[in-house]
């Protein structure tokens, strides 16, 4: 009697002929490691993930005959997926004790994680607590936890990490109970994302579930603007176009000195879903508050709305109140047509001005200000002040690069002395004990030039000066035709300025967003490549006093450029903006040393 082909034997007896000739090749050598306590443990074996095997992650780590059989085998008795769907919240309140209340939410995406992607899944939350506790519970299929960072973000876009990179190659089930408390305070209503980013290559994954439990007390009613003293009403029409993931402004000035004790904002906006908007009212003293918070959906098109803040009351009414209007979806597009700010209060008599900081030296880098605030503390890590004979800049440790860089020029930095070059002594080895210091050789075969923020060229006087420039902490991921096209034509025209006029330059540079990731020379430099690169840039003519002699006209430059490939031969200014819109951009502060008009004027210039 002849035997009948089992199909299924022959593929397991194949998978096991194919791993004994697969035993030469080399795995990959990831360390290993015991499974961390976060890190569910199993009895049996990890399952098979045919995510493992699509085609970027075979492109970048291959995989051998055993590998092909395996997903062959896995395909044959594969259970159906599910139909992909948005994630679904589902939300139910706990028994409410006195005024506390418990909300929770799950959401189930099953969403693919990536090498070095980010994989987000959001629960909408609709009732409005005043959040006094959070729990998270995640669970993911990953077959090396070590690769993910997770983090969590609350309608008001504030992110706590929930666990950074930690354990390695456990069971291929990451979960793990978070309780962050950096949320208390905040409003449970909106919506909460969960953040996943792969940080490493040659493994994969899926983020299966999460959910979301929050405590809170509801809010007491908000109270009736005061009617005491007078009011002063203000209306603006900017009819100002509302673009996708784009924030848009709208300025009105109080010029009454009063103390507030009522506030009433009327809105009106045309645009064809209301859900995509946040809109935030922002006093003369920065305080911001947020009047809607993607309320409803696809309505008529007009979205109009009066908002009666109380969080205002007691502030000075005096200066520029900003409406901002955030869309935070594509597809739906609108215009701020216009709005109207009452804003009541008592008459006040102005306190005396305290005393003005005494301000740095003439030719100090920060003599026009500290944009961020950066201190020469190492709890604050990302915003880390470094103090070097060239130049003053806020380190970042988690991107390993500077946030900004300031410096001064003028003709006596400018001479004959050639251009150094970057080696072993680039590395920058002032910043704090255990922090990873970059290296030259960090950028090898990034395809990413090793940009300056202070030029090479602005400090040819001496040797000494010229090396001063080659610090790693000098330096950031730059794109070879921005660097070499024109951002270098902008630097020269600046020191041509200096030279022929006998200018001096006050310069900060800086980047913003962030596209990748440089593993660097051993895979731990990491470092943040910049979405795009701005400076700031206030010439003087040279001499002394000269925090006096910089008034509403002197000369401002500033430019916002994309870090890409494609445009070394654009035009450099094509891409100047003004002071204000790279503020809006990094949410720094320029000329806080300044007197407040001239700070007003400065900011709208550059362009």
């Amino acid at each position: 009697m002849s035997r009948i082909s089992n199909p299924f034997a022959a593929l397991v007896s194949r998978l096991q002929r194919a791993r004994v000739e697969d035993q030469s090749i080399a795995p990959r050598t990831r360390p290993q490691s015991a499974p961390t306590p976060s890190e569910t443990t199993t009895s049996h074996p990890t399952t098979f993930s045919p995510t493992s095997l699509d085609a970027a992650h075979t492109a970048r780590v291959g995989f051998n005959r055993a590998d092909l059989l395996r997903a062959n085998l896995f395909s044959m008795f594969r259970p159906a997926a599910p139909p992909t769907a948005a994630p679904t919240a589902a939300a139910s309140a706990a028994a409410t004790t006195g005024n506390t209340q418990t909300v929770t939410a799950s959401a189930a995406p099953n969403a693919a994680i990536r090498d070095f992607q980010t994989t987000t899944s959001t629960i909408a939350i609709t009732e409005d607590l005043k959040t006094t506790g959070v729990r998270v519970d995640v669970n993911i299929a990953h077959s090396y936890a070590g690769d993910l960072v997770v983090k969590l973000r609350a309608p008001d876009g504030r992110e706590v990490t929930l666990r950074h990179r930690e354990g390695g190659r456990g069971t291929g089930t990451v979960s793990f109970t978070a309780n962050p408390s950096d949320f208390n305070g905040v409003s449970t209503k909106g919506n909460w994302t969960l953040v996943v980013e792969d940080r490493a290559g040659g493994d994969v994954g899926t983020l299966r579930n999460w959910s979301l439990a929050l405590t809170g007390t509801r809010p007491a009613p908000e109270p009736p603007p005061t009617t005491g003293g007078r009011t002063v009403t203000q209306t603006a029409t900017p009819n100002a176009a509302i673009r996708d993931f784009q924030t848009t402004t709208s300025t009105i000035t109080i010029n009454d000195d009063l103390k507030t004790t009522g506030v009433r904002v009327d809105v009106n906006i045309v645009h064809t879903y209301a859900g995509d908007l946040v809109v935030k009212l922002r006093s003369p003293q920065g305080q911001e508050v947020t009047l809607r918070n993607r309320e409803g959906g696809r309505g008529n098109g007009t979205v109009s709305f009066t908002a009666n803040p109380s969080d205002f009351n007691g502030t000075d009414a005096k200066g520029e109140w900003t409406l901002i209007v955030e869309d935070r979806e594509r597809a739906d597009v609108g215009t701020l047509q216009s709005w109207s700010l009452s804003v009541t209060g008592t008459d006040r008599t102005p306190p005396p001005a305290p005393p003005r900081p005494t301000p740095p030296p003439d030719n100090s880098p920060l003599l026009l200000g500290n944009p961020s605030n950066a201190v020469p503390d190492v709890r604050q890590e990302n915003n880390y002040l470094i103090v070097r004979d060239q130049f003053t800049a806020s380190y970042n440790r988690a991107d390993a690069k500077p946030n900004w860089v300031a410096w001064h020029t003028d003709r006596s930095h400018l001479g004959r002395e050639g251009r150094g070059k970057f080696d072993e002594n680039s590395t920058d080895h002032q910043l704090p004990e255990g922090w990873r210091r970059v290296t030259a050789f960090d950028y090898t075969g990034s395809g990413y030039d090793r940009g300056h923020h202070l030029p090479s060229a602005d400090r040819t006087a001496s040797r000494a000066a010229n090396d001063g420039t080659f610090l790693m902490t000098n330096v950031l991921p730059q794109a070879p035709d921005n660097n070499q096209g024109p951002w270098e034509r902008m630097e020269r025209y600046i020191r041509d300025q200096i030279r022929q006029n006998d200018m001096e330059a006050y310069t900060i540079m800086g980047s913003y967003g962030e596209i990748g990731r440089i593993p660097g020379q051993g895979g731990d430099a990491n470092i943040a490549i910049p979405e795009r690169i701005w400076k700031v840039v206030v010439l003087i003519p040279r001499g002394d006093n000269d925090l006096e002699r910089i008034n509403k006209d002197t000369q401002v430059i500033a430019v916002d450029m994309p870090n890409r490939q494609g445009m070394r031969n654009d035009n450099w200014e094509n891409y100047r903006v003004s002071v204000a819109d790279i503020e809006r951009a990094t949410n720094m502060r320029f000329f806080t040393n300044l007197p407040p008009d001239v700070q007003a004027a400065l900011r709208e210039k550059g362009r």
